[in-house]
């Protein structure tokens, strides 16, 4: 008997594969449409837990004000920067706040939440322009609110999982701010398309290949940037020695799941303290599914305990 691919999906995620199936992928939808389907998304999950401060707040930037999310805990020893996903066209405060809720209360580490500028309005590099400025930020002027800047680490999902690992790169080459972790969940790596994994998982799978490649052409691919620039393909940095150590999160049946794999590998090759995880049977955006799904809840554990334990020295 043959198997048929979505026999390498987890059951409980088979149904969702399958609606998804017989929907327009983001390649096919505008990105106004994209966006409301993402806030659609959000309504329907779970919210996160009660924060003992949620403050919202604007910082300058390069292209304008930047809005920011900051969840506080009590007593919270450090601060993470975090970048959420979206393919770098869909995302805001809202779609990643109960991730960041979750993160802040499962780490008891303050979140810095980031609401970066999108394509196609504001192609390459806006995102990573704000990333940098909100991380720069953070580490200058995040005490004014209480938030102890002197340990930091930073963390991203899918698109926001690319913006972490290039903050955590010019953070290096620009003799800081000093970050003690990075966590990355199925970060986008390679804007050179090659991966056999986005061959491999193309169809059936919840994001198809024309996904990706639609994102990193809107974004960037689209506007005369390089596959080569490291600040859109990350993995190809001429060194990924001195950054930060890493937890990087996959799923298996993801058309990027080879993006994230490779970048722990260079990682590690370089001499970063590296833990790489794939979950079996999840999909891309599975992170999120907190709630109705345990491998969520276990993975954000998983990057909770990396970032407290990271700031804490232990």
């Amino acid at each position: 008997m043959i198997s048929s691919p979505s026999d390498q999906i987890h059951p409980s995620l088979r149904p969702l594969a399958a609606a998804a199936s017989m929907k327009p992928g983001m390649a096919q939808l505008s990105h106004h449409e994209s966006r409301a389907e993402m806030a659609a998304r959000t309504a329907a999950r779970l919210p996160g837990p009660h924060i003992d401060t949620v403050l919202d707040l604007s910082i300058p930037g390069p292209g304008g004000d930047i809005p920011l999310r900051l969840y506080i805990p009590k007593d919270a020893p450090g601060v993470t920067v975090a970048f959420h996903g979206g393919g770098w066209l869909m995302g805001n405060l809202d779609s990643f706040d109960a991730v960041c809720r979750n993160l802040a209360r499962d780490s008891g580490l303050a979140v810095v939440s980031v609401d970066y500028r999108l394509a196609p309005e504001h192609p390459f590099p806006a995102a990573i322009a704000d990333a940098w400025a909100a991380s720069y930020w953070v580490a200058r002027h995040g005490h004014e609110h209480g938030l102890n800047t002197s340990r930091m680490a930073v963390f991203g999902e899918s698109a926001g999982g690319n913006l972490a690992a290039v903050v955590c790169l010019l953070a290096r080459d620009n003799a800081g701010p000093a970050l003690l972790a990075q966590a990355l969940v199925y970060p986008a790596t390679d804007a050179r398309l090659q991966a056999d994994a986005l061959s491999r998982y193309a169809e059936g799978f919840m994001q198809r290949k024309e996904d990706v490649l639609h994102a990193f052409r809107t974004y960037a691919l689209d506007h005369g940037v390089p596959p080569s620039e490291w600040k859109l393909s990350p993995l190809l940095a001429t060194s990924h020695a001195g950054l930060p150590p890493a937890l990087v999160v996959t799923a298996e049946c993801d058309a990027v799941r080879d993006d994230g794999e490779a970048y722990a590998m260079k990682l590690a090759e370089a001499g970063v303290p590296t833990t790489c995880v794939r979950y079996q049977g999840m999909l891309h955006t599975f992170y999120s599914m907190r709630g109705k799904l345990d491998a969520a809840a276990v993975a954000q554990r998983q990057v909770a305990d990396m970032l407290r334990n990271a700031i804490a020295g232990t």
